[in-house]
């Protein structure tokens, strides 16, 4: 019974640390998080927005972490955007399909010189600000971006 209690402890101590990243992620909300507050939850930028803007997009900026990637408006200096890795529990596109079910879903190919020789899907839950991309050769979702619906 000695030897299991650390253990345990230990085991509650790294679970509540591995999971406390995914939740300052999910604090950022586009459309109401500043920039001052995306620093106080993620920390500092792994590239901060003098040597990373958005080619897509002049008005806007981009903060990149190693597990995220934010944009921002530069004007409000305000979250229009969120990039990241789909947890494990999320890589399935049968689990967007399902958790979302009965919302408005787009599925469609993506078509861009970008993606141009591989099999990229993105399914858009437009009323949610939600946009899953699926890769179909590999058959699992490689990225979720939330944004700012207006």
């Amino acid at each position: 019974m000695r030897i299991a209690k650390p253990f345990v402890i230990t085991f509650i101590f790294c679970t509540f640390f591995s999971c406390t990243r995914q939740f300052q992620i999910a604090r950022v909300v586009p459309g109401k998080t500043d920039i001052n507050q995306v620093r106080q939850y993620l920390g500092e930028p792994n590239i901060t927005p003098e040597l990373a803007s958005s080619s897509f997009n002049p008005h806007e900026e981009i903060l990149i972490w190693e597990d995220v990637l934010v944009q921002l408006n530069k004007n409000e200096n305000i979250v229009t955007a969120i990039h990241r890795q789909p947890a494990s529990h999320e890589k399935s596109l049968q689990f967007w399909r399902q958790h979302f079910k009965g919302k408005v879903q787009k599925f469609q190919k993506v078509q861009t010189k970008f993606y141009a020789a591989e099999h990229i899907w993105q399914l858009d839950l437009p009323n949610l600000g939600v946009n899953v991309v699926y890769d179909e050769s590999k058959d699992e979702v490689i990225k979720v971006v939330y944004y700012a619906v207006e």
